[in-house]
C-alpha cells in the first residue's frame, strides 16, 4: 500500500518541484536581464496567462475526480465517456479564452496596474504567451488525465521535458540572444508544446486510445466535470487573484520597487505551493477511488500520509526560506531599495509556506473525495478573504498591512479546513 501510494506522490511532486524550478530560475533570468521593470511587468501579466493554465488543470483534475469515482464504483462507461467530454471541454474552453484574452488583453493589463513602461512590457509578454495558448491548456490537462490512468511517472517524464527545455530556452533567447520578455513568453510556449507531443503520444498507443462513442457530448459528464473543476480550478488560479490585488496595494504604498519586491516572493512562496499541490494532485487518484469503493479505512490512511507529508514540508520549506533570505534578492537582481522589502517581509512570507502545509492539500482532499461544496468554500472563502484584508490592513498598518495580507488570510483558512476535514468525516 505505500509503495503504491509513493509511485503516485513521488512522480508528482517531483514533476511540480521542476515546475517551482522554472517559475524560480525564469525570476531569475528575467531580473538579470532586466531588472525591477521586467519581474513587474512579469507579475502583473501573470494573473492572464494563468487562466490558460488554471483552465487546463481545473478541466483535467474535475475529470480525472469523476473518471476515478466511477471506476471505483465499476462503471467503466462513464468513466470513458467522462475522459472523452473533457478533452471536448478543453478545446473549447481553449479556443474561447485564447480569443478573449487576444481581444482585451491590453486594456486588462491596464487596470492590472500595467502604466507607463509596464504596460508594453507586460503586453508583449502576454501576446507571445498567446500564440500558445489552445496547446498550454491541453497540457496542463492532459497531465492529470494521463496520471489517472496510473501513467505517474510517464506524467513526470512529460511535464520534466517542458520544464527543463523551458529553462534552457529561456537562458538562450533571454540571456544570449536578449530577446527579454518575448524571449521568456516564447520558452514558457515551447516548453509546453514539448508537454503536449508527450500528452499525445500517450493517447495515440493502443491501450490508451478512447473510443470513439466517448467523445460525444455529454451534457451531464460535463457538468459533473465543471462542478468539480471549480476547486482545482481556484486553487490553480487564485494565487493570480491574490497578485493582481496585492500589485495594486503594494505599488500605492511603496512603488515599482515594492512590486519587484512581492514579485521575488511570489516567486518562491509558489515553488512550496507547486510542491504541496503536487502532494495533493499525486493522491486523488487514490483518494478518489477509495471514495468511489467505498473503502473508508483505506481513504483515511492515504488522506493521513498526504497530510503528513504536506505540513512537513511546508514547516521545512518556511525554515529554509527564512535562513536564506538575505540571499534571495542576490541571485534576482533586484534593486536596493527592493531587496530590503524582500528581507523584510519575508517572515510573513515563511509563515505561509508553513500553513500552506495544511490548506492546500486540504482542498485537494475535498474535491478528490467529492465534497465539493466544501472545497470551494475553501477555495473562494480564499478570494473573499483576501479582498477584505488587503484593503483593510494596509489602512492601519501601511505597506505592512500588503506584506500580513496572506499570512492572515492563510491562518483563517488553516482553522476552516480543520473544521471542514472533521466535518468531512476525517480526525
Amino acid at each position: 500500500m505505500g509503495k503504491k501510494y509513493m509511485g503516485y506522490i513521488l512522480p508528482s511532486m517531483l514533476s511540480f518541484v521542476l515546475t517551482g524550478v522554472y517559475s524560480i530560475i525564469d525570476g531569475i533570468f528575467v531580473g538579470r536581464a532586466m531588472g525591477d521593470p521586467g519581474l513587474a511587468a512579469i507579475n502583473i501579466a501573470w494573473p492572464l496567462v494563468a487562466l490558460i493554465i488554471s483552465m487546463g488543470t481545473g478541466i483535467g483534475m474535475g475529470a480525472a475526480v469523476i473518471v476515478s469515482l466511477n471506476k471505483g464504483a465499476g462503471e467503466e462507461k462513464k468513466a470513458l465517456e467522462a475522459e472523452g467530454n473533457a478533452f471536448l471541454l478543453l478545446w473549447g474552453g481553449s479556443l474561447i479564452l485564447t480569443l478573449l484574452l487576444f481581444a482585451l488583453g491590453t486594456p486588462l493589463l491596464g487596470l492590472l496596474g500595467a502604466k507607463g513602461e509596464l504596460l508594453p512590457l507586460a503586453s508583449t509578454y502576454l501576446r507571445y504567451i498567446l500564440l500558445g495558448g489552445i496547446v498550454q491548456v491541453f497540457a496542463s490537462g492532459m497531465v492529470p488525465l494521463m496520471r489517472n490512468r496510473g501513467a505517474s511517472f510517464y506524467s513526470m517524464c512529460a511535464m520534466a521535458t517542458g520544464c527543463i527545455a523551458n529553462i534552457l530556452l529561456d537562458y538562450y533567447l533571454v540571456i544570449v540572444l536578449r530577446l527579454e520578455l518575448m524571449g521568456a513568453a516564447l520558452a514558457t510556449v515551447l516548453g509546453q508544446v514539448l508537454t503536449l507531443i508527450f500528452c499525445i503520444a500517450f493517447y495515440i498507443r493502443k491501450k490508451n486510445r478512447l473510443p470513439l462513442s466517448s467523445f460525444s457530448p455529454n451534457r451531464k459528464a460535463a457538468v459533473s466535470i465543471l462542478r468539480v473543476a471549480a476547486s482545482p480550478f481556484g486553487l490553480t488560479y487564485l494565487p493570480s487573484v491574490t497578485i493582481i490585488f496585492m500589485n495594486l496595494q503594494a505599488l500605492k504604498y511603496g512603488g515599482e520597487e515594492a512590486v519587484s519586491a512581492y514579485a521575488v516572493l511570489a516567486y518562491i512562496v509558489s515553488f512550496m505551493e507547486l510542491l504541496v499541490q503536487g502532494i495533493g494532485d499525486g493522491s486523488q487518484p487514490l483518494l478518489s477511488l477509495s471514495q468511489g469503493g467505498g473503502d473508508k479505512k483505506t481513504l483515511k490512511t492515504y488522506a493521513r500520509w498526504t497530510f503528513t507529508l504536506g505540513i512537513s514540508f511546508g514547516i521545512a520549506g518556511a525554515l529554509l526560506f527564512f535562513l536564506l533570505r538575505d540571499f534571495v534578492p542576490v541571485i534576482y537582481g533586484t534593486s536596493p531599495q527592493a531587496a530590503a522589502y524582500i528581507v523584510y517581509a519575508t517572515p510573513a512570507f515563511s509563515l505561509v509556506m508553513a500553513l500552506y502545509g495544511l490548506t492546500k492539500p486540504a482542498v485537494s482532499y475535498l474535491y478528490a473525495t467529492h465534497k465539493v461544496f466544501l472545497s470551494s468554500l475553501l477555495v473562494y472563502g480564499e478570494i473573499l478573504l483576501t479582498l477584505a484584508f488587503i484593503f483593510a490592513l494596509p489602512l492601519f498598518l501601511g505597506l505592512d498591512g500588503v506584506w500580513y495580507t496572506i499570512p492572515a488570510v492563510q491562518a483563517v483558512l488553516g482553522a476552516c479546513s480543520l473544521c471542514f476535514l472533521k466535518r468531512a468525516g476525517l480526525s
